[in-house]
């Protein structure tokens, strides 16, 4: 039987989304290259979503290692009964603005050139939760430009123990980013903080997002210790961050690394 939020999420994409002439197009090709922009470090999974079925055409055995179930055992149901119960309505509202964006918002043209990003938690087959990026971008568009296919990649990030915001991203390597936060009961674009960085301050967030000590940057980077707490300092005052977890999250949202 079908998940009750499960329904919700393919009624608003039928409402949105109403495919009428679908492409016979494949996109296997492309998927290595949408795969290697997507990805971050830690264990991650990849799956593609059919949009005329709601089917998934092939899930990554990598689901197994961070998840703990089978990759036949995947589905757009099983995505919702393992999502932690606080964010279930988040991830709705998230997903409703992320589809309108993609349809109402951008050209046709545009809609394959943004993935989006935000995190979450879903829940392994031992019943901890894991703090996951979840990212989602479009890989083929049908004759209507509707959305036909789509991949989503699910990087455990649980080791940088970042917050889970309301905040979510749309990212692209062609395109300006785009960045939301819910502010009351609607989300509002906010501020892209990736031209804020240095060089070397970007050098030092990805070293970070690798799980990376202070020290072990220092010995990397051929800098001193207080050299590399320095730069972080300046981060977060320029983020308006409150500490490391939360200028984690943002940089790990925001794709900036």
């Amino acid at each position: 039987m079908t998940n009750e939020n499960t329904k919700k999420l393919l009624q608003l994409w039928d409402q949105e989304n109403k495919m009428t002439t679908p492409n016979n197009k494949e996109p296997i090709i492309e998927i290595i290259d949408q795969i290697a922009s997507l990805f971050t470090a830690g264990s991650f999974y990849y799956y593609i979503l059919d949009f005329a079925s709601y089917k998934m055409t092939y899930v990554h055995e990598g689901i197994e290692e961070v998840l703990g179930i089978k990759p036949e055992d995947w589905s757009i149901d099983t995505f919702f009964e393992l999502t932690h119960p606080d964010e279930i309505e988040n991830v709705l509202e998230k997903e409703a603005v992320i589809i309108k964006f993609k349809l109402d918002d951008i050209r046709k043209e545009n809609i394959s050139n943004y993935k989006t990003s935000y995190l979450m938690k879903l829940r392994h087959a031992n019943g901890k939760y894991k703090t996951i990026l979840h990212q989602t971008k479009v890989i083929n568009v049908s004759d209507d430009g509707m959305i036909q296919t789509s991949i989503g990649i699910h990087t455990d990030v649980t080791y940088l123990n970042p917050p889970v915001s309301n905040k979510f991203s749309f990212i692209s390597r062609k395109k300006p980013n785009i960045h939301f936060e819910k502010q009351g009961d609607v989300y509002l674009p906010t501020e892209d903080i990736s031209n804020l960085f240095t060089k070397r301050e970007k050098e030092i967030i990805a070293l970070i997002l690798k799980g990376k000590t202070a020290k072990e940057i220092g010995g990397i980077l051929h800098i001193s210790n207080h050299t590399v707490n320095t730069h972080k300092r300046n981060m977060l005052k320029k983020s308006k961050c409150k500490n490391s977890r939360e200028l984690v999250s943002k940089c790990l949202q925001e794709g900036i690394v």
